[in-house]
């Protein structure tokens, strides 16, 4: 039997069960690493860098006002795959491991009967940190590395090939069920896209009211004040060109994104249900703080887009707030399976009345505690300075964003919100570590970390 045929009988046996069901048999999660929401036209940018993401949008629900638990890679993916906040899995860091005993999304659908399936392209998500399990088929493959410190990854063509030759192995199987998880990399720094993408915005970046300022370099990676050293390129130092470096990473996804939905398309699988979300943002310069994510908890590091498409959800927007760990609920009813234990709400079961709390949190990243949480239109973060808890209280726009309100009573009710749901947070086991090969041992070890240190990726 020809590859053309198996698929097309595949995607006909997945068409089939979905009428039959009224459920969709084939989901799809796709996660874009460091994609703030603010760069998408459908959350109010007009730099025009997703027409493909903003055509999803019209097909899909969207949610304006999503979170992430923190800012940066395996405790965000970690907490929207199992519903439970990072504290509650025991994960404080990229180094950290999910306990062998976690349920998660993958490991209940495969206990169901789905085939599952995903594509990783960040090195901190390979196999060792405990995110493979329940998939019948994890590829981490990473082979090409990051300009300047050696790091692997994936970019986005080749995650969006091996996604569309994952899905045709998966149809030529006719399974009864699919799920496919795929994460890209991009546009997670340094920011290189593809020759010509950096100069679509790059004079629109330089007219900016800082946007010829020159970067020193940071020795380390904190980014205030100055440029991470693993962002480096060349001898370039202006911020405008960094900016549209970023900007030239978003595009490139979204271009790489639009060729996998037209892969959709090309099998047969429209009515697949298909979910969207980015792991968390990227500073880009806002309180000075430059090209880094992981230590903050600032709007543009935390508030991540969010987009269901689905034949039995109708296309539209939502305004209620939500956390990335009510995908795991909704991802689970979406599959027609048994709801299971998690923080999080299943967002499909409410007309957007329903608010979640996201609870924010820095855990091991950075040197300074920060904690958070959202409600309503309010942000209170909170931060340990010295031997005191520093309250700061944010208005929140529709869109993201925020600006600094005072209102002693909002921030003292919000403070107590937080304390009492940290109180009431279930701790996890003590932290559980990856057993790293002596290869990726050295090379923290080179990029100038001791293997036990935290990184924010």
């Amino acid at each position: 039997m020809s590859l053309i045929i198996a698929v097309s009988l595949g995607a006909l046996a997945l068409a089939q069960l979905s009428c039959e069901t009224a459920k969709p048999r084939l989901l799809i999660l796709i996660t874009a690493d460091t994609l703030r929401a603010d760069r998408l036209g459908a959350y109010g940018s007009d730099l025009q860098l997703t027409p493909n993401l903003d055509a999803l949008a019209r097909e899909s629900l969207v949610f304006r006002r999503v979170y992430a638990p923190t800012s940066f890679t395996l405790p965000s993916v970690s907490a929207l795959l199992t519903g439970r906040y990072p504290e509650e899995l025991g994960i404080q860091s990229n180094r950290s491991a999910l306990p062998a005993e976690t349920a998660t999304l993958a490991t209940l659908l495969r206990e169901s009967g789905w085939s599952t399936a995903a594509v990783v392209s960040n090195f901190v998500l390979q196999r060792n940190a405990g995110l493979a399990r329940g998939f019948d088929r994890y590829d981490d493959e990473l082979p090409q590395r990051e300009l300047g410190r050696d790091w692997p990854e994936r970019i986005a063509a080749d995650t969006t090939d091996a996604a569309l030759e994952l899905l045709d192995s998966l149809l030529i199987d006719s399974p009864p069920a699919c799920f496919l998880w795929i994460h890209y990399q991009d546009p997670h720094g340094p920011y290189t896209p593809p020759e010509g993408y950096r100069s679509r915005t790059l004079e629109t970046e330089r007219r900016a009211a800082d946007g010829r300022r020159r970067l020193p370099i940071e020795a380390g990676r904190a980014g205030q004040g100055s440029l991470p050293r693993y962002q480096e390129i060349g001898d370039e130092r202006e911020v405008a060109f960094y900016r549209a470096g970023y900007n030239g990473e978003v595009a490139y996804l979204d271009e790489q994104i639009g060729r996998l939905i037209r892969g959709l398309r090309e099998r047969g699988l429209d009515e697949a249900a298909l979910v969207f979300t980015s792991d968390h943002g990227e500073a880009l310069g806002e309180d000075d703080y430059w090209f880094a994510h992981g230590d903050r908890l600032t709007d543009p590091l935390v508030h991540v887009p969010l987009m269901i498409r689905a034949p039995d959800v109708g296309p539209g927007q939502r305004d209620d707030v939500a956390s990335l760990v009510d995908l795991f609920p909704t991802l689970l009813a979406m599959a027609a399976e048994s709801p299971h234990a998690s923080t999080g709400r299943d967002l499909l079961r409410t007309d957007g009345a329903a608010n979640s709390e996201p609870y924010l949190a820095t855990l091991g990243a950075g040197g300074t505690q920060r904690y958070g949480i959202v409600s309503g239109s309010h942000k209170l973060i909170l931060t340990r300075v010295d031997d005191h808890w520093d309250p700061r209280l944010y208005q929140r726009d529709p869109l993201g964003g925020e600006r600094p309100q005072r209102a002693p009573e909002t921030a003292q009710r919000l403070v107590g919100r937080l304390m009492e749901f940290r109180e009431q947070l279930p701790r996890g086991k003590p932290e559980l570590r990856q057993k790293l090969s002596d290869e990726d041992a050295e090379r923290l070890r080179a990029l100038g970390y001791g293997v036990s240190d935290p990184d924010h990726e």
